[in-house]
């Protein structure tokens, strides 16, 4: 024999209604905010620092460029810090340019200019420490003697973030690495960098 419950047989049941508490609903937003304010401040860092490397690497390509085409020209190229991207002139964080000193009188005829670059972000600062505002790659791909650290730093001044090229004699150039394990990338010397 079959019986039925109370349920099956149209008698009312209790219904619990779905939802949250207030309870269930604070805790859930306490973690949400929790949760916010460690990944937040890591996610500006990882921003600062994909601008700064995104920099660096357009300088970088620059530079290569550069030498490059001294090698390929069988002649001299200027890579120089240039603040209206038609002449050498400026500090490096303005911009730079790229051009080939065909007449060897080491400023920017119209026929000349290879390529220019932009500068770098609004209180960000680029420095050399080979000192100048021009690099002169010769028709080996060998610099006229300049060598040096090229330091980009962010607007906070974050030695950490800092990123830089090494450029040797020699026109070869490399990026700057953390090889003590400081978590600050170094120059050529060794040295830490400093912001």
């Amino acid at each position: 024999m079959l019986t039925l419950s109370k349920n099956q047989t149209g008698g009312r049941a209790k219904m619990r209604q779905q939802g949250f508490t207030i309870i269930e609903l604070m805790i859930t937003v306490a973690l949400i905010a929790i949760i916010a304010g460690i990944g937040i401040p890591s996610f500006n860092d990882l921003m600062a620092s994909n601008r700064v490397v995104s920099s660096i690497n357009e300088f970088h390509a620059g530079l290569r460029l550069a030498r490059g085409e001294a090698v390929k020209r069988n002649d001299t190229v200027i890579f120089c810090a240039s603040d209206d991207q038609a002449t050498c002139s400026g500090a490096w964080g303005d911009g730079w340019l790229v051009f080939h000193d065909a007449d060897g009188d080491g400023s920017v005829d119209a026929d000349e200019l290879i390529r220019v670059g932009d500068g770098v972000h609004n209180g960000y600062s680029l420095s050399f420490s080979g000192g100048g505002t021009s690099v002169t790659f010769l028709a080996r791909g060998l610099t006229s003697g300049q060598s040096g650290t090229f330091k980009l730093c962010d607007a906070d001044g974050d030695a950490g973030l800092a990123r830089g090229i090494i450029l040797l004699s020699t026109g070869s150039t490399r990026r700057s690495i953390d090889t003590n394990g400081s978590g600050i990338h170094e120059d050529n010397g060794g040295a830490d960098f400093s912001c």
